[in-house]
């Protein structure tokens, strides 16, 4: 799916919130059950014919949901205009492993708060189709957090304009949306047909607020049950993924804000990346692409396909991991990754952040391990204080095949391209890193302009 396939998909599905407010109108009155402060939204769904729109007074409401049929979920009065914010009138909280679990088709749930008292469970968990998420509020406890705000096993679910905060753990992963694997694949014979014509994105994120996790967004991070099953079809634009600056101080696992580790036919476009951290010997790299087989059981894991443009990334020690392959378990590779009219901005391996001390990154502008194949890096701005290295390339001889350098603006480095025998070379020359990529086509000069537009263009998140 090119990328201006994935556009045209993206602003068919904006038109989705439009819908939303239109369809509230267009509703018999009959279809419509409204729900008071104080009665149960789950006894309301239960009765609700299918299509029905269920009306929520502003209240608070104590009790996990459960949908298995097509119904609305909405607030009784009039959605918020543009993005969700932290306040809103109706809360839906609870204390069970999912305060709102979707396994129905044709859902949407829009203008609702959701929280999870349990610090160890969701806010959302979807394994349902063609769900509609629409700004909403999704928020953990900001002393102890939440686990994860939106887990995306499900078919076509679209999260747009969305605000989620306080997703984070003491010493354990968490993510502000994210999942492993897709729980209703295509039948085989449509799946060869995807693989040649455009598909429609399976999980699509726009416009949204999301600050938390370990990993702000992640895919990957448990094992597929199956190479069907294997996340794919994801679009993100127009977000910002960051972190909370005072969870430092916290002890709060904090690694990367975005990372993918088994995924295919991925794009990433115009979104603000912010804050990473050394939490399990992380380098504080903003960007990870790295192939896991996280248990053992999923030799098919891989990460293909991915296209990042027009985003900015800074607060961090690292610019773009890359791994080829798994370095402890049998996996599948990297391949065809895109990252074009990037800005990493703000780097330090020292910490940026001055009232902390320790070692808060690797200073590396990117890290290549175990081969990976079709790496383009083009028009990519690097700037930051004190970093080791533009790039290190780790397990000589095994380098990336098919890699393209071009048009990079670069910070003063140590190291310029290091090599992990102990070799390196000082930009332009690349002498060395030639020798072992044959097919390496390098096109960065002293006077290349980088990514467009950075540094010096404002970039601060809402």
């Amino acid at each position: 799916m090119t990328s201006q396939e994935q556009i045209a998909e993206l602003e068919k599905a904006k038109t989705s919130i439009t819908l939303v407010q239109e369809s509230l109108a267009a509703v018999p009155p009959a279809d419509v059950i409204h729900v008071s402060a104080g009665q149960s939204i789950q006894a309301a769904v239960d009765r609700a014919p299918d299509g029905a729109t269920i009306a929520i007074e502003a209240a608070t409401y104590d009790e996990p949901l459960t949908l298995q049929k097509s119904v609305m979920l909405v607030p009784a009065q009039p959605l918020r205009h543009g993005r969700a914010a932290r306040d809103t009138g109706v809360w839906i909280t609870s204390a069970a492993e999912g305060t709102i679990t979707i396994t129905g088709s044709g859902i949407t749930v829009a203008g609702l708060g959701v929280t999870n008292r349990e610090p160890s469970y969701d806010a959302v968990d979807i394994t349902g189709s063609r769900v509609l998420i629409d700004r909403c509020t999704v928020v953990g406890d900001p002393a102890h957090g939440m686990r994860r705000g939106f887990l995306t096993h499900g078919a076509t679910t679209k999260i747009l304009g969305c605000w989620v905060d306080d997703v984070f753990n003491l010493g354990r992963d968490t993510c502000c949306i994210g999942g492993w694997e897709m729980t209703e694949p295509p039948p085989a014979r449509l799946r060869d047909f995807l693989r040649r014509a455009p598909a429609p994105s399976n999980v699509l994120v726009d416009d949204c607020y999301l600050r938390g996790g370990a990993e702000t967004m992640l895919y990957g991070g448990a094992d597929t049950t199956s190479a069907a099953k294997i996340p794919e079809h994801i679009t993100v634009t127009h977000s910002t993924l960051t972190h909370n600056p005072a969870w430092y101080g916290m002890g709060v696992q904090i690694k990367t804000p975005l990372e993918l580790k088994c995924c295919r036919h991925v794009y990433i476009a115009d979104c603000t990346c912010e804050w990473a951290g050394v939490a399990e010997g992380q380098g504080a790299y903003l960007l990870v692409l790295t192939v896991r087989n996280q248990d053992g059981n999923a030799v098919w894991s891989c990460v293909e396909d991915v296209l990042i443009e027009r985003c900015v990334f800074r607060h961090g020690g690292g610019g773009i991991n890359f791994l080829g392959y798994d370095d402890q378990y049998p996996s599948g590779e990297l391949d065809g990754v895109t990252v074009r009219n990037c800005a990493f901005l703000e780097m330090n391996p020292a910490g940026p952040w001055q009232e902390f001390t320790g070692y808060w990154g690797s200073g590396r502008c990117t890290m290549f391990n175990n081969v990976g194949r079709t790496i383009t890096l083009d028009a990519i701005t690097m700037d930051g204080v004190g970093m080791g290295a533009l790039g290190n390339f780790a397990n000589v001889p095994k380098q990336p095949v098919g890699l393209t350098l071009r048009n990079w603006r670069y910070c003063p480095t140590e190291y310029g391209w290091k090599i992990d025998d102990g070799g390196m070379d000082i930009p332009p020359a690349h002498a060395n890193i030639s020798a072992l990529m044959p097919d390496l086509a390098y096109e960065i000069t002293a006077t290349d302009a980088g990514a467009v537009g950075y540094p010096g263009e404002e970039t601060t998140a809402p």
